[in-house]
Formats: structure tokens, sequence, C-alpha cells
């Protein structure tokens, strides 16, 4: 099939200059051999749009560009070496205009396209550079670093006299000839031999100027050689560079350049909102994705129907504003449905086909951007960004080091824990990985884009099974450690710490295991989830998490599992029980006790690792979580029995909490029954047992059901004192689903006590607390339901039906933990002034 003729070649002049010369030879040289440039493309490793603007000549091409264009017309490539290395230095110090005429050299060209956003970013940068004398923009690529550099000169250029000046540097391969591109781009001419930040410092001696240097990450030793020696020459001078990582020389002022602020969560369903949204300002990367968008195809609006579409497009490419331009150009030929599709595959989607034509090479590609990063970075860099794109959740610095440290699958080492450090610090440095602060440790997270093509590398590397396993290992074993920790001192550190981790949890839950990872991983994980998913309001999906695991393993894989296995049907049952499964709760405690019974059998013959102990703790473990299925039913007697023969059992466990749990369901079924006499004590024993322990999970419930039976025996001013005890330790473990039960009981005594209009505000806000979490209001407790229909009732009844909706709409829009702050101040105005805030996440 003969090929499509391309658009024809701009003709060039070899007389005009070196650089046209050049790229003339080049032509000359493909004309001879016969090739178009996709012949060239299939047998080298640059694309033919890559090799054509070789030999456009707009700017000199790298040094690999040039040797993979001459190896492909079959010439020397040792003769076209010199020939590039001679241009380049013609190129670098060409003479033009001198100093006095150069005023704004380079730096004024018009926009083509609008400026969108970055309105703080631009007060901050010409803040800091009337107080710094070399600012630098640092970003991940195609963040829009240089866009705004450019802008931020137009901003304060009429303070600089004697002009502002641009320096491009990213066609520079030497860092050696840095000064020397300084002083092409300011006009200053260099004679043989001289010094050129010498020449520099008299040629723009006194000079009030600004100097912009864009894209200096490749060549940060050379530039910050330069600017170092300017600075302390020319004490008027200022500098702003742009660069993927700082320049770190002298009073360095570090500007991050962040991507687009992205659409709100809600935007990404029909009924969200952004740009159409009446009072709310637009995303800025919504605004920039619509301009393109309309540019590249009039006919595109965004309307109340791709709304959606168009958020989940924004957030998905992370707000990079590169690959949102690419993106849109699509736009020509796809929906933004089909658009969204695609993303999946984003390094092969926003090619060079959607890339604007006059962009450098590599800004015509999110995969050349990206390639380009990936360059620069040190072996060890590049290992680290691949095994931290498997981290979801982003990592914190301890795990981010273990991970990128710790022994391979073969059991070897192939980074110190020095250099993992190191290789991350480097990640961080050049924007490749961006870190918060939460709760005094560093937590570093990654676009989602950079993450992909971390990913994709790990592929091509033939290394994500190994990268896989070591990140599933992790992972699974602070699950497990967590697990252990429950119901002791450090159970409040372990829940916090999972809290952080439920992103990284979920991708190792619910993803297929790698082939040979042994049962027990997961099994011993699962002890960690029941709690951690009940304070962090994930009950459903914590309950879809222990079903995989019983998908995935029925009954226990073997003899030595059946602990393990059994414990994590114990979690299953309790995460199902409170999601309000109690068929499905029901049958795996039933499958779990057959499992102990064969092990029982086993060990009648051959011996069972099961021992005595362990039997015991788990028999008393299924017959509390039978206790608590009773209690949520109404059974109180059924509850009562169950409970005291799991309290038979000479072995309990401490992750698994089941003797102050049975003690305190006692106390619960004695309220059902209205034996008020033996439900406080038997509460206040099994609080005891709990402070005992250490464990501030279960005093929060223990104490909001002494406030619950203080409110029954009409003691509302005793009861908001336990409801105010109970919410610090919430505080203390950030429990969510306490904060609402507590909410619930609050409203209730606040009823009681008259003021009505606050339990209205209450009942709103905890309204909006139990939707999303996956279980029943007051997991089920009918007893508990009456009061609240009661409460509900007397608010009404004293408000008003309208008075009463509107303050239970703004407990739904202040929320549950303002809701809670604002009702007890009006109680005591200083009652919460020792609240702790939340715990950081």
């Amino acid at each position: 099939m003969a090929r499509r003729p391309g658009r024809r070649e701009r003709p060039l002049d070899p007389a005009a200059g070196p650089l046209e010369r050049f790229a003339w030879e080049l032509r000359t040289l493909r004309e001879a051999a016969g090739l178009t440039y996709a012949d060239m493309a299939e047998v080298s490793h640059f694309s033919s749009s890559t090799l054509s603007q070789a030999a456009a000549g707009h700017r000199l091409p790298t040094r690999d560009v040039v040797l993979a264009y001459v190896g492909a017309c079959g010439g020397d490539p040792h003769t076209w070496e010199d020939r590039w290395e001679h241009v380049r230095r013609a190129v670098q110090v060409a003479a033009t205009p001198g100093a006095d005429d150069a005023v704004g050299h380079g730096c004024n060209d018009t926009e083509t396209t609008s400026f969108v956003g970055r309105e703080a970013e631009l007060a901050a940068g010409a803040e800091a550079l009337g107080a710094y004398r070399l600012v630098t923009l640092v970003g991940v690529g195609g963040v829009g670093k240089t866009r705004l550099a450019r802008r931020l000169v137009r901003t304060v250029e009429q303070r600089f006299a004697d002009g502002v000046f641009c320096a491009e540097l990213a066609d520079l391969t030497d860092p050696d000839i840095v000064a020397e591109a300084i002083a092409s781009a300011t006009g200053v001419q260099i004679a043989s031999g001289q010094d050129p930040v010498a020449a520099l410092a008299v040629a723009l001696h006194r000079r009030k100027a600004l100097l912009l240097l864009d894209n200096c990450e490749h060549l940060l030793s050379g530039c910050a050689l330069a600017v170092h020696g300017l600075l302390t020459r020319l004490p008027q001078l200022r500098v702003l560079a742009t660069s993927r990582q700082p320049l770190d020389i002298g009073a360095e002022y570090v500007l991050p350049v962040k991507p687009l602020d992205l659409p709100s969560p809600t935007d990404g369903h029909p009924n969200g909102g952004d740009l159409t949204s009446p009072g709310r300002a637009p995303s800025a990367s919504m605004v920039l994705f619509a301009d393109r968008a309309r540019a590249a195809s009039p006919g595109f609006r965004i309307t109340e129907e791709n709304r959606h579409l168009v958020a989940r497009v924004c957030r998905r490419l992370d707000g990079l504003p590169l690959a949102l331009e690419i993106a849109a150009r699509r736009l020509r030929t796809l929906t933004p449905a089909e658009l969204l599709e695609r993303l999946d595959h984003r390094f092969r989607f926003l090619g060079p086909g959607a890339a604007e034509r006059t962009a450098h090479p590599r800004h015509q590609a999110l995969r050349a951007l990206f390639d380009w990063s990936f360059e620069l970075c040190t072996e060890a860099e590049r290992e680290a960004w691949q095994q931290l794109s498997l981290c979801s959740g982003g990592a914190l610095l301890h795990d981010a080091e273990r991970l990128c440290g710790s022994p391979g699958p073969d059991g070897t080492v192939t980074t110190t824990p020095d250099d993992a450090f190191e290789a991350v610090t480097g990640l961080v440095d050049k924007s490749l990985v961006t870190r918060v602060t939460t709760g005094a440790r560093t937590r570093l997270h990654m676009l989602e884009t950079v993450r992909a093509y971390g990913q994709e590398r790990l592929a091509e590397a033939g290394r994500t099974c190994h990268a896989q396993r070591r990140h599933r290992a992790h992972y699974l074993g602070l699950a497990a450690r967590a697990g252990a920790a429950l119901g002791t001192p450090e159970e409040a550190h372990w829940l916090r710490r999972l809290r952080a981790e439920h992103v990284n949890l979920r991708q190792v839950v619910t993803a297929p295991p790698p082939f040979g990872e042994p049962p027990e991983a997961l099994l011993h994980a699962s002890l960690g989830f029941w709690l951690h998913c009940l304070t962090s309001a994930n009950v459903g999906e914590g309950a879809g998490w222990m079903r995989k695991v019983l998908e995935r393993h029925p009954r226990p894989p073997s003899a030595a599992t059946t602990v393990a296995w059994c414990r994590a049907a114990w979690v299953a049952s309790f995460l199902l029980t409170l999601h309000g499964d109690h068929h499905g709760a029901r049958e795996v405690v039933e499958r779990g006790e057959r499992a102990l019974a064969t092990a029982r059998s086993a060990a009648d013959s051959t011996g069972s690792p099961v021992g005595e102990a362990d039997r015991s703790e788990l028999t008393a473990a299924f017959f509390q979580m039978r206790s608590l299925m009773a209690l949520l039913a109404g059974e109180a007697e059924a509850s009562v029995n169950y409970a005291r023969a799991a309290l038979r059992s000479e072995y309990f466990s401490t992750s698994l909490l089941t003797e102050p749990q049975c003690v305190s369901q006692l106390g619960f079924a004695a309220i059902l029954q209205g034996d008020r006499r033996h439900a406080a004590p038997l509460l206040e024993q099994a609080l005891a047992m709990s402070e005992a322990r250490g464990d501030t999970w279960h005093r929060c419930y223990l104490l909001w059901a002494l406030a619950v039976h203080h409110g029954e025996t009409e003691r509302p001013d005793l009861a908001l004192e336990f409801l105010r005890s109970a919410l610090r330790h919430m505080r203390e473990i950030d429990e969510r689903m306490g904060e609402a039960a507590l909410g619930e009981t609050l409203a209730w005594v606040l009823t009681l006590l008259g003021d009505t209009r606050p339990a209205a505000v209450l009942l709103g806000a905890v309204d909006k607390a139990w939707h999303p979490a996956g279980l029943p209001r007051l997991f089920g407790f009918a007893h508990l339901t009456a009061h609240r229909e009661h409460c509900i009732d007397n608010a009404r009844a004293a408000l008003g039906a309208a008075e009463y909706t509107r303050a239970h709409e703004e407990g739904r829009h202040i929320g549950i933990r303002q809701a809670l702050e604002q009702a007890f101040r009006l109680i005591d105005p200083t009652s919460v002034a020792g609240l702790p805030s939340p715990a950081p996440s």
C-alpha cells in the first residue's frame, strides 16, 4: 500500500545560520537514503514526529536524536557527532543584540491560549521575588511551570528597569555551557577563552534585572554554579528558575507548583455540580479542560449530562494541565464517556497524535514527559518510584523506606535503608512524590498519573509480581500487628495507624493474591480488620472484605491454619452482624464451630496443632458472638445464656475482647429485661476490666451504655457526664460510629432536659453519619431506636414541624463533630475545652 504523503516541510536556507544549515544537511541525508520519517522510526527508538522535528530547523535536536536519525539513514555517527558539537557551541554563544538593547529578550511571547487559575501561586511568586534573589518554581512535569513563570514575569517586569531575560535550557545537554546560554539570552558576547560568568558580571553591573532560567532539572550542577556566581557578583539581579527539583543553593525560595485544583468528589456524580452550579466557583481543572475542548471541538459544551464525566476525567488526570490539554483534543473524535474509558491506557492514548505540533518533543506526549523524568532519576530512585507506585493510598516515610529497602522475594537486599531514604528523598526533590505532615509523621503521596507510569515501568522490567508480594506482605503484616494489639494500651495507636492505610488495605484484600502466597498472611491480617472497619465507619466495606476472604478459604486451608482461619471467621461474623446480615453471620459462626470440632476429632487420633487454650478461647469467642446476635435481635434470655457459656472458659482472647464484651452484653441484656439493679454493676465491671487492659475503644461504648442506663433511670445530668467522658475517649481514636451513637443518645437526653432545638440539630447530624457507614442505625438495637423515636416526637411537638426541619437540616450541614461540640457548649460552655482534637489519620 502506498504511504499517505505527509505535510510538506518548510523550506530551509543553509546560508541563514548554523542551525538551519545543520537541519538542511539532515534532510539531504534522508532524501539521499530515500526514506520517510515513518521508515526511520521503525529502525530507531524515536517516533517519526521526533525525527521530523530534528530536521525542522526550529531548535537543535539532542545528540541521541541526531545519532538515531543518522544511523537510520546509514550515515557515519562519529562525523555527525562532531558536526552536532560544533553547531551546539555556535548556537549557544551566537552573537545577539547588545545588552543595552536586550530588555525583555525572549520573555514577551504572546500567549496563544487562555491562562487559567494560579492566582495564589502568582501572588506568592510576586511576593517572593521581592524578598528573595532566587525563586525556583518546582513541580512535576506537565504541571505548567513554564507557563506560570512567564505569566509571573509579566506580573513583575515593571519592577526591573533594566529588563527581563529568558534562557530556555530544555535542549541543552552539557551543564558546563549554562553560563554561555545565559550570555546568549542576555545579549552578552563572550570572547574566546573568557569566563562567561565574569563577562556577564561586567555587562550587567548595576543593572536591576530579572533572569528566567526555564527547565533546569537536567542541568542542576551547571545552573547552580552559574546562578551562584551571578548572584554573588550582581547584587541587583533576581533569578526566577523552573525545575523539577530545587537548585539547592544559598537563600533559594522554593515555590511548589501543584496541579490545578480538582472538582469536588460530589462533582463525579450526575447530581453534583461544578461549572453549572450557581454560587460555586468552578475548579480550575474543569475551566482549563472546557476551554481547550471548545478550541479543539467548537461544538463542545459542559452540560448537565456530561459534567460528571468531565469532572472524573479531570480527577483521573490529577489536574495536570498538559494531560488535560492533550485529552481535550481527543474530543474531536470521542465523547466524554469514551474519553474516560480510555484513560486506563493514558500513556498510549495521550500520545503525539493529540499534541500541539509546536510544543517541545518532551511535551508532545504524556509518556515522553515522564520518560524524561525517569531518565533524570538514579537507578535507586527508579526502583523506589516503581515500588511506591503500588501504594494507592500513599505511604508513611517509614513504610516507604521499608518497602524500598527490605529484602526482595528471593531474600536479597538490593537497597540498604540509607539508600532507600536517599532514593525516596530524591523522588520528593524531583516533584514525583509530595509530602504532607500527619500527626508529626511524614506521609508521601504520588499523583495517579505518576503511579500509572511507575506501574508501567514495573511491568516492562518484569518486576510486578515481586513488587506486589513485597507490598502485600508489608500491609498485611501491619494489619496482623494491629490485630494482636487490640484490647491493649497499644490499641489506639494501631487504630490510627490502620485508618491512614485503609486504601492500601483495600487494595491488598480485594486483589487476587499472587501465586504461592501462603494463606496465613491474609488470615492473620484479618484480625486487624474488625475494629478498624467499625471505628472508621467502613463496616459495610469490611463485611465485603471478609466475604472475599472466606470465599477464597471457605474452610481452614490446612490443620496448621485452623486457629488463624477461626479467628478470621469470628471477624467476619462480627462485621456481618453489625452490617445487618445476621443470617450470614450465624452461618459463619457455625462453620467456625465445625472447624473446631474437626480439629478436636483429629486430635483424638493423630494429634492437632490446635491446643486446648486456642480451642477454649475460640469456643468462648463464638459463644460471645451468638450472644451479641441474640442481643441485637431482642432475645435477652438467649443472649445471657450464650454470654455465661462463654465466661465459663478458662482462656480468653485479648484481641477478640471476649471476657469484657460478654460482661457488657450481660449488662445490656439486663437493661433490655428492665433489671436496673444488675445492669449498672455489670457495665461498671466491664468498664473496670477494659480500663485495666488499657482498651480505649471498649471504654467508649461502656461509658455510652452507662449513659443510656442513667438516662432511663431519670438521671440525665449523670448521663451527660458519662457521654462527655465517652466523647473524650472517642476523640483519642477518631471513633466515627461511636460519635454517631453518642449523638443519638445525647439528643434523647437533651429532650429529657427540655433542650429540643440542639437535639433536633444532633438528629440531623447523625442521620448523615449513619447512612454511608454500612450498618443499621444504633447497630440495630430496637430498644435504643425506641428512644430515638420518642426524641423525634418530643422535638417536633416542642419546635413545630417547620423549625424542627430547619434545625435538622442545620445538623446535616455542620456534621456530627460540630453538632456535638455545640450541644455540650450549650449545656456547659467549659465542657468542650478539654476535648482533644480528632486523631490525625
